[in-house]
């Protein structure tokens, strides 16, 4: 099965890639480029204004990447970013501008760290350190990439949405029926609902459609590390619900990404495939952890994900709200 062109996605007012019209009104390469259109509004101060989007709150993924990215903007081109660490603090909402915050913690010739808070108006967003490294040459080692089938042979997960769509609880259509960024192919059977206990263990293969590197802060490491950050929240703690036969998209299932870190170890583009390979270590206490590793298609590992999330199950459907 081929996959959507890498060169184009189509305008806002045409049809998706998947032959249907966009009943919301989102463009991806409009969007990627918003996300990241900083306004400086004073010293290590940043602000990005709302986007037009059909979600009911901003994507966690989104909020982390613009945090990493206000970090980049206040570091120079001799260090490169190796780790990120970020806390939620609440729900973004989507008709309000996003604050950014930079503290310039530690600069020395080998290291240097940022602290961004994310605010809207007087509300904690999120706290994230991001810590940058000089590269040098050294000794390496890494875990093997798992064998799993090509991303050619499996079916794009937008197909598997729209085949479900019927059954999807309309608060997640908003995200689930746009136009996507990514193109995710699962590699195990792509579930929604409870049901009998899964493993704790999932693969992915995924891309960004469309042109990146071409906006205003050219083909850098930097853009693509951000893209990482943005496709890195989605999956990753759902998969430690697997052994719990419990299902993300339920309407008595109460979600939310608590925390996030990356470890980046290599170069890599986005818009090449990367394998995101999932398992989750343990859930309890309404909460689970799931971690992931990221590896280019000729086996590098390029990153590693840790993220804990609410999985919270209710008496009562949850109504109008993700």
């Amino acid at each position: 099965m081929t996959s959507p062109s890498p060169e184009r996605v189509p305008p806002r007012g045409e049809d998706g890639p998947r032959g249907q019209a966009n009943p919301f009104p989102d463009d991806p390469l409009v969007e990627r480029e918003a996300l990241y259109a900083f306004r400086e509004t004073g010293a290590d101060r940043f602000r990005v204004d709302p986007i037009e989007t059909g979600l009911l709150r901003q994507y966690g993924g989104a909020i982390t990447s613009q945090c990493f990215a206000a970090a980049c903007a206040t570091v120079g081109t001799d260090k490169v970013a190796h780790s990120l660490h970020a806390y939620f603090a609440r729900p973004g909402r989507i008709d309000q501008p996003n604050d950014f915050a930079v503290s310039r913690e530690t600069d020395g010739r080998s290291f240097a760290t940022r602290l961004v808070r994310m605010t809207q108006g007087p509300e904690l967003l999120m706290n994230g350190m991001v810590s940058f490294k000089a590269p040098e040459d050294a000794p390496r080692a890494q875990i093997a990439m798992p064998d799993v089938p090509a991303p050619e042979t499996l079916v794009p997960l937008v197909e598997t949405i729209d085949a479900m769509k019927a059954d999807l609880p309309t608060r997640h259509h908003a995200y689930w029926t746009r136009r996507q960024q990514i193109d995710w192919r699962p590699v195990e059977p792509f579930t929604f609902f409870d049901g009998p206990p899964r493993p704790a263990r999932r693969h992915f293969w995924f891309r960004f459609d469309g042109p990146v590197g071409t906006g205003r802060d050219g083909d850098t490491l930097a853009v693509h590390q951000r893209l990482l950050v943005y496709a890195s929240d989605l999956h990753i703690f759902q998969t430690g619900l697997g052994p719990l036969g419990q299902g993300w998209a339920s309407d008595y299932m109460q979600m939310s990404s608590l925390d996030h870190a990356v470890w980046f170890h290599e170069a890599f583009r986005v818009d090449d495939w990367l394998l995101y390979a999932l398992h989750g270590p343990a859930a309890g206490n309404a909460m689970a952890l799931g971690q992931g590793h990221v590896f280019r298609r000729d086996g590098t590992l390029v990153a590693t994900v840790t993220q804990q999330g609410l999985a919270r199950v209710l008496s009562e459907k949850r109504e109008g709200k993700l």
